[in-house]
């Protein structure tokens, strides 16, 4: 689809409103943003279409249990029948620069009858003051013409992907002769306060909801003809897709429990939403699952699991190696001796592993007995313990144990006998 029809295809109608479909952290019930007097008091009264024309079911009406709020902030979220075809992107409006170019779309009042309902207004950002976006259309259009586009999405387009960032609801200005070009925007975050206030499900990026729509992205090995590996990446999304079906958690509930803790820098909490990391940990989960020959890795397994082995996600592609003291110093508070760090990041080329005087520096400098001043000695069982880690890049073990063995792969039987090479050459660098 082009990224036109990908933002039109969450475009809904909510009566003589808009909306905007976007997922929950539930496949119950996914959420319809949108400006808060577009709703009627009466769920029975609440119609939303979608971008074909048929009728999505109401489930519940949301807004803040806080009346200061709602008399403040005019938007609404409506509970809805879940949609599993959503795919929406979110973005904080908080990450654009001023003048950043933006997109409205809505269903106006005066096109819903057209063979073409949906309607885009290209503007830019002119201020955003807590939040609330002020978004200058080009073109100038005034009231009549926007009237029904209450609880439209605005969208940044980077590239061809759309990222939602707003939902818009009402004109700027006090008086009619001032409303003309200028349009007044929530930004996610007032939806996600409504969210949190009703106990309900987050709103999440869709790579969250499942693995399942990560599938294509694992074990990306960079060969020189990917025919040579075919045969094992298919024998791994094989495997991977019986692990699914026989009980792996869903991304959302693993970031529930572990949060900062899949991060190298915890500062950087935003970071645990990234599709990057999610690839990264099927990927790590396929991995132990075949190290440890087992088929299920459900809650049980994973529980087991983190004191042996742990993923550490950044997205900075600068050197991991860089970050030892921080990666561990979190493999100390995260796993047993003789633990195994997996670090993922878009670094390109990354090592396999850190080279030894690296690893011997950092441990020394960490080492120090506690309070005995700067030039204390090092405390022998705490550098043990470090050393006891073992730390490996995710991208270093796609390299040396199938990129590297690129021609092994190739000539031998597909199914089981590649599993067991694959296996077999990750433990060498992974316990």
């Amino acid at each position: 689809m082009t990224t036109s029809e990908i933002i039109a295809s969450y475009c809904v109608m909510v009566n003589q409103g808009s909306g905007v479909l976007v997922n929950s952290m539930s496949q119950e019930y996914s959420y319809v943003l949108t400006a808060g007097h577009v709703i009627k008091e009466d769920i029975t009264e609440i119609v939303v279409t979608d971008h074909k024309g048929k009728n999505i079911q109401v489930l519940d009406i949301l807004f803040h249990p806080d009346g200061t709020h709602k008399a403040k902030y005019d938007c609404g979220i409506l509970k809805v029948a879940y949609e599993p075809s959503i795919d929406q992107k979110l973005s904080a409006i908080s990450t654009l620069p001023p003048l950043t170019n933006l997109t409205l779309v809505g269903f106006p009042a005066t096109e819903r009858q057209s063979a073409s309902p949906i309607k885009h207004y290209d503007g830019h950002i002119t201020s955003v003051v807590d939040s609330h976006i002020i978004l200058t259309l080009e073109g100038i259009p005034g009231k009549p013409t926007i009237k029904g586009m209450s609880g439209g999405g605005v969208y940044h387009v980077e590239g061809f992907q759309p990222y939602l960032i707003g939902i818009e609801y009402g004109m700027d200005g006090t008086g009619q002769e001032q409303q003309f070009g200028r349009v007044q925007c929530h930004g996610l975050i007032r939806f996600e306060e409504i969210i949190k206030e009703n106990g309900s499900a987050p709103m999440v990026p869709a790579h969250l909801e499942c693995f399942s729509r990560l599938r294509e992205k694992i074990f990306g090995f960079n060969v020189v003809d990917q025919q040579h590996v075919a045969r094992l990446k298919s024998a791994l999304f094989r495997f991977a897709d019986e692990l699914i079906e026989n009980g792996m958690p869903a991304p959302y509930k693993l970031m529930s429990k572990y949060e900062t803790d899949l991060l190298i820098d915890s500062t950087r909490p935003n970071e645990v939403k990234d599709r990057e990391l999610w690839v990264a940990y099927f990927e790590f989960l396929v991995i132990c699952a075949l190290l440890d020959n087992v088929g299920v890795v459900d809650d049980n397994y994973i529980q087991h699991l983190e004191r042996r082995r742990r993923i550490l996600y950044t997205s900075d592609g600068s050197n991991w190696v860089g970050r030892l003291e921080f990666i561990l110093k979190a493999a100390k508070r995260l796993l047993d001796k003789d633990g195994t760090v997996i670090v993922a990041s878009p670094e390109q080329g990354a090592d396999l592993l850190p080279a030894g005087f690296h690893l011997d520096k950092v441990v020394r400098n960490i080492s120090l007995v506690p309070n005995a001043g700067p030039l204390a000695p090092i405390d022998q069982a705490e550098s043990a313990l470090y050393k006891s880690f073992v730390l490996a890049h995710l991208e270093g073990i796609r390299k040396k144990c199938v990129v590297q063995e690129e021609w092994a792969f190739y000539e031998t039987e597909a199914g089981v006998e590649q599993l067991s090479l694959f296996r077999n050459k990750l433990n060498e660098f992974v316990k």
